[in-house]
């Protein structure tokens, strides 16, 4: 369980991972600059010794990678990882095997990080001898009989000449664990480590790695997208997004009142067990844009329901995400003013404005007679010059000229969401990056343990 008096284990300071940074060929043929996979960028994050940390968010978000780089898998292409006061990308030879033995982790498919020619035995002792441990041959395999029976498989005898082919799902997960504790390390990253496991046996797993902890004297970071799990182990929880930490926090206040609007769509998409519970669905659109080209400012803007219209702006937030919408529409070739027409029916730009300010949202969060493919412009709460440079847009969209709709919406409906970064601020008892807590709770703040 969490100190009282929490002691930093490890401090990630505005880390950076990129992919695909080198040059291929087709880009030195056209003169291009490698477009890398952004896959961490600029995180920073704090684990103290004794915590279970979570680090949740969708398929593709980064999280594996930022797991792979507390463990040292893979090296930052920015930024720093201190482990218990120590940079481990400056490690000496002896540094670097002690931290080896300090610092392992847990794979999310046990059927895959088991070498399947080597019996459990073999599997768990291989550790103790990377690392030197154990007076030879008879002391280490006592010591692994030990860690068996720690994790379950008991007696340990009846598991020692054992190929993985031969135990359950459960059970090779349990070798996984143990191969993980026998160098008695202070850190472990849990990556999914139950969701390749049948349901029936996956709490007696979590169960198992909870009194390991007490045991052991351990520090966790379990990364998942199983939000009840998180729920379920966690102290603390960051959400990333895109590559992007965009919530922290004591975890029970993370799921229980978000701050972010990406956190709180993201636990609005858990199921819920009551049937007669009410439903209520996140008032999100899009999908998860490109890694290699992620949007500007808040990575979530393009799809946020509350994105900040400019101190100019005289109609109403709705209305603001709308025409912010129809812009980038435009402006990405994503608004097909033949595909507009044919959908409401007449080839006008009023028809063109129908399709561009109409959003795919859940039937709650719809204006009346609003449909996924046209809503009436008059029903929205435009200003009178924004809805005019709208229209100039549509006509000259409807007229072919492209490039004249997108220098009619250069430049217009900015909001800081799309122009700035948040940095990470307090809201309660978390920290989020939005511009929504830039004034409204307190100041901007450091994540902890970083430094301005």
């Amino acid at each position: 369980m969490a100190s009282d008096d929490p002691k930093p284990l490890v401090d990630v300071q505005h880390v950076s991972k990129l992919f695909d940074t080198t040059q291929g060929v087709t880009d030195r043929l056209f003169g291009r600059e490698p477009n890398p996979v952004r896959a961490v960028d600029d995180v920073s994050l704090t684990i103290n010794e004794g915590d279970i940390m979570g680090i949740a968010g969708e398929s593709g978000c980064g999280k594996t990678t930022l797991g792979k780089l507390l463990v040292k898998l893979h090296e930052p292409t920015h930024g720093s990882i201190e482990f218990d006061g120590k940079d481990i990308s400056d490690l000496s030879n002896e540094e670097r095997s002690e931290f080896r033995q300090r610092v392992q982790m847990i794979f999310q498919d046990p059927f895959e990080s088991l070498n399947p020619r080597m019996t459990v035995f073999q599997s768990v002792m291989e550790p103790l001898k990377i690392n030197g441990i154990g007076d030879g041959y008879h002391d280490r395999r006592e010591r692994v009989k030990e860690v068996l029976n720690d994790v379950g498989l008991s007696p340990a005898e009846a598991y020692l000449d054992e190929f993985p082919k031969e135990l359950s799902g459960g059970e090779r997960q349990r070798v996984a664990i143990a191969r993980a504790l026998i160098v008695n390390p202070d850190f472990i990253v849990c990556d999914e480590p139950v969701s390749m496991l049948d349901v029936s046996i996956r709490a007696g797993v979590l169960n198992l790695m909870k009194e390991l902890q007490d045991e052991y004297g351990l520090t966790y970071v379990f990364i998942s997208h199983d939000l009840s799990l998180i729920r379920y182990m966690c102290d603390r929880t960051a959400i990333m997004y895109l590559g992007d930490i965009i919530e922290q926090g004591p975890t029970q206040d993370v799921v229980m009142n978000p701050k972010h609007p990406y956190t709180e769509a993201l636990f609005d998409a858990v199921p819920e067990i009551d049937p007669e519970a009410e439903r209520h669905r996140a008032n999100v659109t899009g999908e998860v844009p490109n890694p290699r080209n992620p949007p500007s400012g808040c990575r979530f803007h393009p799809r946020c329901a509350n994105i900040i219209p400019p101190e100019d702006w005289t109609g109403s937030q709705d209305a603001f995400r709308r025409t912010f919408q129809f812009k980038r529409r435009v402006l990405h070739d994503d608004l097909d003013p033949e595909e507009a027409t044919e959908s409401v029916g007449r080839e006008s730009p009023d028809a063109i404005l129908e399709r561009g300010l109409a959003l795919e949202l859940p039937e709650e969060h719809t204006l009346a007679d609003e449909s996924s493919r046209s809503v009436d412009p008059s029903v929205l709460d435009l200003p009178g010059d924004a809805e005019r440079t709208l229209r100039d847009a549509a006509e000259k969209l409807l007229g072919g000229d492209r490039e004249g709709a997108k220098a009619e919406l250069e430049g217009e409906f900015v909001s800081i969401c799309e122009r700035e970064h948040p940095d990470m601020r307090e809201a309660g008892s978390r920290i989020t990056a939005c511009h929504l807590y830039e004034e409204e709770e307190t100041d901007r703040v450091v994540a902890p343990g970083t430094s301005d």
